[in-house]
């Protein structure tokens, strides 16, 4: 798990890197994770990651059945399947905040297994 680790760094210091994700998901793959391999491809397909305000280090992820479309942040936006399977993070309104990028970022990824283990299929 040390590289996953290192990963999850990675993506702390710079969450819009798409081809990182790419890393990640074929090393996910090669070290027989092939479900956190296809979230990461998804959130790819989808330019899906956490909103991450330069102020603090915070990360919001956002339920994308409550928002109006064209407001705020497209990429933070993800389907309501999903949000509802996040834990942790401070629930306010239509999001949930995280202390940190990776802290976002381990949050989407549990709640994606959970989803999927749910029978959630993703779209796209």
């Amino acid at each position: 798990m040390e590289m996953l680790d290192q990963f999850l760094d990675d993506l702390t210091r710079t969450p819009d890197d798409w081809k990182l994700r790419g890393v990640m998901a074929d090393w996910c793959e090669d070290n027989q994770q092939p479900e956190l391999a296809a979230c990461l491809r998804w959130m790819i397909r989808q330019r899906k990651r956490p909103y991450h305000g330069k102020l603090g280090g915070g990360a919001t992820w956002f339920n994308a059945a409550t928002i109006s479309e064209g407001l705020g942040d497209p990429e933070s936006d993800i389907p309501g399947a999903l949000y509802d399977q996040l834990e942790g993070g401070r629930l306010v309104a239509n999001h949930r905040s995280f202390p940190s990028v990776r802290a976002a970022e381990e949050a989407f990824l549990n709640a994606w297994l959970k989803t999927r283990q749910n029978g959630w299929k993703p779209e796209g």
